[in-house]
């Protein structure tokens, strides 16, 4: 990006953040007011920012600071400010978040606000764009602090050149001394996901993608092997999954078969992206069912065909050898069926074949004909359109837009 202006380098920094995750980046003039218009957010989190700072002369810090600053709230909310002038001026500072780097608590939040003056309209703003914001490691703040300010300065600085500031103290950053470095993730995080499993709460994959910038799970393969770290470490999530998912109601028999499953397809998933695919389908998995058996209340028996059924899904399957399965007689068990689930069983069972075509057609190189013959459909005409109904799009598109 040699030769662009600064503000264009800024402007896309900001585009390549937005990429990733709901974090802002603001300019300050360095009496820290606001410069340029704002969104709604914007507006809560300079306020929440100028809320932060009062009685703390952030601002005189920064006049005689030429590298990045990490500023701290009393409620562990973060800023990172970067000072852009001479030796001599301050000309502007661009402060990126607010974020947190550590699981953090709404109620306690609002406590805070309110405690130090918040009015209700910023504490009700404040709780919306709470939500939102990232869990950042510790690491990744400072290659964010590292990247701006050679961004702005063209100057390449260690993280040792990081400041701290906030809670009325001033002292040096360095990784030892930010108690947020937990090299196996956050463990108040770790227990909030396996909540929202096992109430079968169908955030949990934004909750997810949220928490998926927070720290790294330390070392669980030999070093280089990026492939089997991750494996490993969604071999973890898939047993602790299962267990949570036994405890919100999951039958242990469901919850056991899909875990041998996800093991199967961990183990013989051949890239990251493929990898990546079968975690995400394992996280929907887990918690729909569980919010399947707790707001529908699915039999054991039903929620036994619909095991079988996904276990199944390459062979042939018929209502009869389905009702059998169950106890039922087949008139019987298709009733039943139907009025648990609102889908007739063979409804259902195309409605699962898609579901593992799009998986497919994202995580393999399989064409549409091959897919559609995995999957028993009768021709890859009729497997086409079922897809276009499902997805909107043609198998073909939908890869295509998947990968792009």
């Amino acid at each position: 990006m040699e030769g662009l202006p600064t503000e264009e380098k800024i402007a896309l920094f900001r585009e390549m953040l937005s990429c990733c995750h709901m974090l802002m980046l603001l300019d300050y003039d360095p009496l820290l007011h606001r410069v340029g218009s704002s969104t709604d957010e914007e507006t809560t989190a300079n306020e929440l920012f100028s809320l932060s700072r009062i009685g703390l002369e952030l601002e005189r810090f920064l006049a005689t600071e030429r590298t990045p600053v990490l500023f701290t709230n009393r409620i562990n909310m973060m800023w990172l400010c970067c000072p852009e002038g001479s030796d001599h001026e301050l000309f502007r500072v661009h402060v990126l978040g607010p974020f947190f780097m550590d699981d953090y608590s709404s109620f306690a939040i609002d406590s805070g606000l309110a405690n130090a003056g918040a009015s209700p309209a910023l504490r009700q703003s404040a709780a919306k764009l709470v939500r939102k914001l990232p869990i950042l490691s510790w690491a990744r703040v400072q290659e964010y602090a590292l990247m701006l300010h050679y961004l702005i300065t063209g100057e390449k600085i260690r993280q040792s050149a990081l400041r701290f500031f906030g809670r009325g103290e001033l002292s040096p950053v360095n990784g030892k001394e930010i108690p947020v470095t937990d090299t196996h993730g956050t463990y108040l995080a770790e227990q909030e996901m396996l909540r929202m499993v096992r109430e079968g709460d169908l955030e949990l994959v934004r909750h997810i993608d949220r928490m998926a910038v927070t720290g790294t799970m330390g070392q669980l393969a030999q070093a280089g092997d990026a492939l089997r770290q991750m494996k490993n470490a969604v071999l973890v999530s898939v047993t602790l999954f299962s267990r949570a998912a036994i405890e919100g109601g999951l039958s242990p028999e469901t919850a056991y078969k899909l875990c041998d499953r996800y093991f199967q397809n961990v183990e013989a998933a051949k890239s990251l992206s493929e990898l990546t695919g079968v975690a995400s389908t394992m996280n929907r998995d887990f918690v729909e069912r569980v919010h399947a058996v707790r707001t529908q209340k699915l039999s054991r028996e039903i929620e036994a065909a619909c095991s079988y059924i996904e276990r199944h899904l390459e062979e042939e399957l018929s209502i009869s050898s389905l009702a059998s399965y169950a106890g039922y007689m087949e008139y019987y068990f298709s009733k039943k069926f139907k009025r648990e689930l609102g889908l007739t069983p063979t409804e259902y069972i195309r409605k699962k074949r898609l579901e593992k075509a799009a998986l497919l057609l994202r995580s393999s190189n399989l064409d549409a004909q091959q897919i559609a013959t995995r999957l028993q459909f009768c021709s890859q005409s009729y497997f086409t359109d079922c897809f276009r109904k499902e997805f909107g799009l043609s198998p073909t598109k939908y890869r295509k837009e998947g990968k792009a």
